[in-house]
């Protein structure tokens, strides 16, 4: 038969099979229960882990880019190779010279910051307490991906003048201040005065942290922390934000090349300074999280599995009872072929039927879990169209499984014999 008959064929002969499967199954609902009720099971399983999977991964992306998702942090170390007459050993210093070679002769880099922090004893009027302050240039803004929810954040200005000007991380407000406004009033860092111009939007839960969270950090600008916190020169560390992530190996080659001629290192020194970048530490976690969604989708399709094991079961056992009307089917010209998707179809039915009623279950459990007042640091779960339609896949494929060996019963009925009284 051409294959344009045999597609006229199956539209001709689909539909009233499906017709009858439903009725069938209407009919004897009570012996399929528990059947129906492993694939609904199986089938909300698969959904509800998917989901949290997802959620997972969705945690890990939220968490890491509260802190920023691509900078690289440069720190000065050791030596480990003799240079111009110096030992090994030596100890590198930055200085603001080294951010400016670095935002020079590092053309990869969109933006280059320096940064010191140190625990200093906070003053106000109405608390005195040691907080982690936070001296950097107003990029750090946007490469760490803050927001600024009353005043301002500090910019280029504040910093070529060396104002003593402060932003205040959410949890501070009523540390410090209670019931007040904060904007405008003075607090004393490391025995200075600063001004307070500005107040963080809460990040909350951060994944990646130095000395603290943010919501409970002062940030001031580096020319005015310098004095405060230090000699008013030395730099701790530098950090550089990529234009794309994929060129962070070309930064620290191009940082390496900057840095290398300022401080008389030589070509095969590779320990003078060290690199941290977020995706160096992020990706072992993404790793981790990757194999966990996968065994939550493991362990979702296993169970969807083994129900289709009890509805290929069933319908070997229906298709044993059903051998008289199968050889009726065959006596009258059904084909081998027909019997077989007659079966193909039921079991189809029974599978869809039930993984859509285990779909819906799923689903309705995520949006109750999302609803839900759960721990701040709990990742809800997230429902995605490739969640539900990797769902329904695997239901086709438990279906088509399930369905082979009733369909080669069936196929197998002989008329004569089945048809025999005895």
């Amino acid at each position: 038969m051409p294959p344009r008959e045999k597609l006229a064929r199956l539209r001709r002969l689909v539909p009233p099979l499906v017709g009858d499967a439903l009725d069938n199954l209407r009919a004897s609902w009570r012996a399929q229960a528990l059947t129906l009720a492993g694939i609904v099971w199986g089938a909300a399983s698969v959904v509800l882990l998917l989901s949290l999977g997802s959620g997972f991964n969705d945690f890990l992306d939220f968490g890491f880019g509260k802190t920023g998702d691509r900078w690289v942090a440069v720190d000065p170390e050791y030596t480990s190779t003799e240079a111009g007459g110096r030992l090994p050993g030596r100890r590198i210093r930055f200085t603001v010279r080294d951010l400016d070679r670095v935002r020079a002769g590092v053309p990869s880099a969109g933006r280059a910051v320096a940064e010191n922090q140190d625990i200093v004893p906070v003053v106000t009027p109405r608390r005195t307490r040691a907080t982690v302050v936070s001296a950097a240039g107003p990029e750090l803004f946007h490469i760490q991906n803050h927001a600024v929810g009353r005043g301002r954040y500090f910019d280029a200005d504040d910093e070529r003048r060396g104002r003593r000007v402060a932003v205040l991380g959410a949890d501070l407000v009523e540390v410090f201040f209670g019931d007040l406004d904060p904007l405008g009033r003075t607090l004393q860092i490391g025995g200075e005065p600063f001004e307070v111009i500005g107040v963080l939007v809460r990040k909350g839960w951060q994944f990646m942290t130095n000395s603290d969270i943010h919501d409970r950090m002062i940030f001031v600008p580096l020319s005015a922390g310098l004095r405060a916190l230090g000699d008013g020169e030395t730099i701790e560390t530098i950090l550089v934000e990529p234009r794309r992530i994929q060129d962070e190996p070309v930064v620290r080659r191009e940082v390496r090349a900057a840095l290398w001629p300022l401080h008389n290192l030589p070509p095969e020194e590779t320990r003078a300074v060290s690199f941290m970048s977020v995706p160096e530490i992020s990706e072992p976690s993404r790793r981790i999280f990757f194999v966990l969604q996968l065994l939550l989708g493991v362990v979702g399709t296993v169970t969807l599995a083994m129900a289709g094991t009890g509805v290929a079961n069933l319908m070997i056992a229906i298709a044993h009872e059903r051998r008289a009307e199968l050889a009726v089917r065959r006596t009258c010209g059904a084909r081998r072929a027909d019997l077989m998707l007659q079966l193909l179809v039921e079991t189809a039915v029974v599978v869809l039927v039930g993984g859509t009623l285990g779909v819906a279950i799923g689903l309705s459990a995520v949006l109750l879990i999302q609803v839900a007042p759960l721990p701040p640091d709990f990742p809800p779960p997230r429902i995605l169209p490739s969640v539900v339609s990797t769902t329904f896949l695997v239901l086709v494929a438990v279906g088509l499984a399930a369905g082979v060996a009733p369909a080669r019963v069936a196929a197998r009925v002989d008329p004569a014999s089945a048809l025999r009284v005895t």
